[in-house]
């Protein structure tokens, strides 16, 4: 290439830029972690108070009870490790090996949720207990689950998407496990695998919708 033609490349490139916004550099995985727990969880609380009034009583109970605070820690340790996976997952340059460290904490957490349908399933007998969907739980599923889903999919929209399938995955055990939290102070009288089921359903869902919405509006921008 001439000098001139150098000079001319230089001089286009030059012209390109100086017009550009500055480039933001992506926050680290823990302060973005930091920013969805402050924003999602209390949102998810409120909102599940909200649905169940009738039962707040019943979260007074459960926060003094030191079996159900140890159940919490580990939901509320399972959405963490999630979130801080999926949120790696999305910035370049990090470990895709994150994605691991949910896996203890989720497993801790399905151990105690089989045990309280174990304890369910002693107290009722083989005649009351029941895997039936119930649909009178749809409204405390959705009211702690939405806040967590939406703004774990605006975080996650920041970053480049490099792995959608786990990142998908991770997100959607994040943000079910922190509405799992709430859910488990106000829906009466446990948390069930087939209540767990449905905060999952419902989240993916909610990942869903606000993906598509979130892309819609990035189009009309």
């Amino acid at each position: 290439m001439t000098r001139s033609g150098k000079n001319l490349t230089e001089s286009l490139i030059a012209d390109l830029a100086c017009d550009l916004p500055p480039v933001k550099r992506l926050a680290h995985p823990a302060k973005r972690l930091v920013k969805w727990l402050v924003i999602a969880l209390p949102v998810s609380l409120a909102l599940g108070a909200l649905v169940e009034q009738q039962h707040l009583a019943l979260a007074m109970e459960r926060i003094v009870d030191p079996r159900i605070l140890f159940e919490l820690a580990a939901i509320l340790l399972t959405a963490l490790s999630a979130g801080y996976a999926a949120l790696c997952c999305v910035q370049p340059g990090r470990s895709l090996r994150a994605w691991m460290l949910p896996i203890a904490p989720f497993v801790f957490w399905l151990s105690l949720v089989g045990e309280n349908c174990w304890r369910l399933f002693e107290q009722v007998g083989p005649e009351q207990f029941s895997f039936a969907p119930h649909w009178t739980c749809f409204p405390s599923v959705a009211a702690t689950g939405f806040a967590p889903a939406l703004v774990m999919v605006v975080l996650l929209k920041r970053g480049a998407v490099l792995t959608p399938t786990l990142t998908v995955a991770l997100g959607t055990l994040a943000a079910a496990a922190l509405g799992a939290v709430g859910l488990r102070l106000y829906h009466p009288p446990d948390a069930t695998a087939l209540l767990m089921l449905w905060q999952l359903i419902a989240t993916v869902t909610f990942l869903g919708v606000a993906g598509l919405g979130a892309r819609l509006w990035s189009k009309r921008a």
